[in-house]
């Protein structure tokens, strides 16, 4: 008799940073202990049973009853939190009220390279799905066959007009660069989203990424990226890449010296010289400080000519 084909794993990896990774601190700060024993036990479900999970009122009911002080209606909120905070695909749960991410999907077949089962297709996320559509693939034909180069499209460093970005995905390449966005950062991301398709706010993620912009300065970057790009009624892939060439053009040929005339520098004033201000409002030298008093075009150049600078 043929040996049943195993699909879960027996463990699964835990960063040593789970405890105080961005999204394990929004759990605990709202529900406490027994809110991020509950993430554990839910991940755990998750890997046993291979790369997703069916979340129906039998899983519900098991894990809440697992954990004293978790009733059924919690464990459905702290689901919703978790699908919020990008931990599992928003767009399969929606579709079929199942719990998977790509994150997860990459650990299990790392986990599982070395069987000789066939390789899932069921819930798998595909990257490399029609150019029309967003939609997660739900159930793959495992006789089609995938351009090896397509399926790499959702990179962080390589955006197409089809590669089926999703909202998971720049929240992922954000966290990628600078972590999990914080309270302040992911309302401002989700009305990006609502007034630009996902590939070209992961664009402008993406633009940031290239000129090493840091974590302290992601935020007001990426906003004046996409307040020029709404500006110029900017909607499209091909459009935010233009505009972004241009601007690197525009701030090289500034700052290009011509003839025998010294190149012209546009002064930011400090807090600390305006009116009413005094010097230890502000430190001449900070970025943060300096910031809020520019415009969108002046931060963008300032923040580039720093990066060339190194």
């Amino acid at each position: 008799m043929a040996r049943p084909v195993k699909e879960g794993l027996d463990y699964f990896p835990l960063d040593v940073d789970f405890a105080v990774n961005d999204k394990t601190e929004a759990i605990m700060g709202e529900f406490g202990p027994k809110g991020v024993l509950f993430m554990i036990y839910l991940l755990s479900a998750v890997y046993q049973n291979g790369y997703y999970l069916q979340w129906n009122k039998l899983k519900q009911m098991q894990l809440a009853n697992r954990i004293e002080g978790v009733s059924p209606e919690l464990a459905n909120q702290i689901v919703n939190r978790l699908i919020a905070y990008g931990t599992f695909s928003e767009e399969l749960f929606n579709s079929a009220k199942v719990l998977t991410s790509q994150r997860i999907q990459e650990t299990y077949e790392d986990a599982t390279k070395r069987r000789k089962s066939q390789k899932p297709t069921k819930y798998w996320i595909n990257v490399d799905i029609n150019k029309d559509t967003s939609v997660v693939n739900v159930d793959i034909n495992p006789q089609s066959k995938v351009n090896k180069s397509k399926s790499n499209k959702s990179k962080v460093n390589n955006y197409d007009d089809d590669a089926g970005v999703t909202r998971e995905q720049v929240i992922n390449d954000w966290t990628n660069l600078w972590g999990f966005p914080n309270g302040i950062a992911r309302p401002e991301i989700d009305e990006w989203l609502e007034e630009f398709k996902p590939e070209v706010i992961a664009y402008a993620i993406w633009v940031a990424g290239e000129h090493q912009i840091k974590s302290n300065a992601c935020l007001k970057y990426v906003r004046a990226i996409v307040a020029g790009w709404k500006k110029r009624n900017i909607t499209t892939l091909e459009q935010a890449k233009k505009a972004a060439a241009n601007h690197d053009d525009r701030i090289k040929s500034e700052r290009k010296p011509s003839g025998y005339s010294k190149p012209r520098r546009k002064e930011v004033t400090p807090k600390w010289m305006q009116k009413g201000a005094s010097q230890a409002d502000s430190k001449p030298n900070s970025i943060d400080n300096q910031q809020d008093d520019m415009s969108d075009e002046d931060f963008l150049a300032l923040m580039n000519s720093q990066e060339e600078a190194k």
